[in-house]
């Protein structure tokens, strides 16, 4: 070859809890998972899902479909807690738990074991005890890089790549959950296991080895996610910096909140429940790194008002 990619993804990480070897038990990866799942996810099954992050809510989403009963374990204190914050994700809790989903967050399991029926018995760290049919574990993922050991590709989390997407060696490249390229918001190299960052960084990759030099300033971490009706997301540093300020509206009763975060007069990070009008402004206000100017202080008394606020710091319009 004269140039070559590694683009090879990642893959599910089981966490070390006795019993997740049982044929009962699948993580949601390949298809072979998927037909697993759809055996034994029958009409009226128990099925346990471990973790409510952000792939297990989209499980989560198919398996209500089925008709199934679900009950949904997550260590942390709330749902998603990796894009949304406590008020948030206690919202997005209440949404499943109103849907019939038996949600239970500061709880882990402990051991899963066969039980009569060819089912199995998941206990939890609160002493209960749930029967499934099914159980499917969503804890996260590791990039693929098991097959780059010896080699001369250096390796942190993924594959440590430059701001053209090149490994160590410069006539091959890396993307995708494999590579640990630039963070927009902090200037890090992070692992971004998401398709946003994984289309980003194959576009870079794709333009350099093909000759045309172009560097790449970071990807935004944002995260968009629908759970049985309810939109969440969230964007860059949306859980702040340190002396930032924070525009917030906390409307519990119709399961809508927004959450603004600020960096001296330019917006940072943001979150929101329940909103979709606008919200992909969120990410052009941030990336464009805007000084905001007295739009800040309107934000800040009311933040549903980012429309006006791009559009107000991007052209003089004579907003009052």
């Amino acid at each position: 070859y004269d140039k070559l990619l590694l683009a090879t993804g990642s893959s599910a990480i089981s966490p070390p809890i006795p019993g997740l070897d049982l044929p009962q038990v699948h993580s949601c990866w390949t298809l072979e998972d998927a037909r697993h799942i759809i055996e034994l996810a029958q009409p009226g099954a128990n099925v346990v899902l471990i973790g409510a992050g952000f792939i297990g809510c989209i499980i989560l989403e198919a398996l209500m479909k089925r008709g199934i009963k679900l009950s949904v374990i997550e260590t942390g204190n709330r749902m998603v807690p990796r894009m949304l914050n406590e008020k948030a994700g206690g919202l997005l809790e209440k949404w499943c738990i109103d849907k019939g989903i038996d949600v239970r967050t500061s709880c882990s399991v402990e051991s899963v074991e066969a039980a009569d029926n060819n089912g199995v018995q998941v206990s939890l760290s609160d002493g209960s005890k749930l029967p499934a049919a099914l159980v499917i574990t969503a804890t996260g993922v590791k990039p693929n890089v098991d097959m780059l050991e010896g080699t001369d590709i250096k390796l942190d989390v993924g594959i440590l790549v430059n701001h053209s997407m090149q490994t160590s060696n410069s006539d091959i490249y890396a993307a995708g959950d494999v590579a640990q390229g630039i963070d927009f918001s902090t200037g890090n190299f992070e692992v971004q296991a998401i398709q946003p960052t994984a289309s980003d960084h194959g576009r870079i990759a794709a333009l350099n080895m093909s000759g045309k030099i172009i560097e790449h300033h970071g990807t935004l971490n944002m995260n968009i996610l629908d759970t049985v009706g309810l939109i969440s997301c969230s964007f860059g540093l949306w859980m702040g910096v340190d002396d930032g300020e924070q525009a917030e509206l906390y409307n519990p009763g119709e399961f809508q909140y927004i959450n603004l975060q600020f960096d001296g007069e330019c917006l940072v990070g943001a979150s929101t429940i329940g909103k979709t009008q606008h919200i992909g402004v969120l990410r052009g206000l941030i990336e464009s790194r805007i000084q905001l100017g007295p739009w800040k202080g309107r934000l800040l008394k009311d933040p549903t008002r980012i429309m006006e606020a791009y559009v107000g710091s991007t052209q003089v319009l004579g907003y009052a």
